[in-house]
């Protein structure tokens, strides 16, 4: 069942990842002037956010039980994020795909991070840390098939 529940989870994450970008460049697109917001992602994306939601249970677990303050626990995340960013760019970009360039923006790595993103990986790591508890809680009900009304304690029917 633990084989279930992760690939449930890392699924989710995946899916969540691709919505929160295609809104998040939606939002981008609405404050460049474009009344459309017109947002957008790639599928290969699922392959960083699925690995968030591998990645992000046993960090959290681990910063958690040293009791790690909040504000320290987002900067490690952060970290991860950039890493995972870093090392998801230049693969992609080996194969042929470029899915972003950051070179015109300011403090940049190789076009594949920048130093801009800094506060939105910080809040993203802190809301990862969340939605991962919320994401790992409906992987469990969807492998055991658990109902709505058990969730609530109220006896399923």
């Amino acid at each position: 069942m633990q084989y279930r529940r992760t690939a449930v989870r890392v699924l989710l994450f995946a899916l969540f990842g691709l919505l929160i970008e295609v809104f998040y460049t939606a939002t981008a697109s609405l404050v460049r002037g474009h009344w459309d917001m017109r947002g957008g992602t790639s599928p290969w994306m699922m392959l960083d956010y699925g690995l968030l939601g591998l990645a992000v249970g046993p960090l959290s677990g681990a910063l958690c039980a040293k009791r790690i303050p909040l504000a320290l626990r987002a900067v490690v995340y952060m970290l991860g994020i950039f890493l995972v960013e870093y090392v998801s760019g230049v693969l992609f970009t080996a194969f042929g795909l470029h899915i972003w360039d950051y070179s015109d923006l300011p403090f940049n790595l190789q076009g594949q991070i920048t130093a801009m993103f800094i506060p939105l990986w910080y809040a993203l790591g802190l809301f990862v840390e969340y939605l991962y508890r919320r994401v790992d809680a409906c992987a469990v009900v969807l492998v055991r098939g658990i109902g709505v009304a058990d969730l609530e304690g109220i006896p399923a029917k």
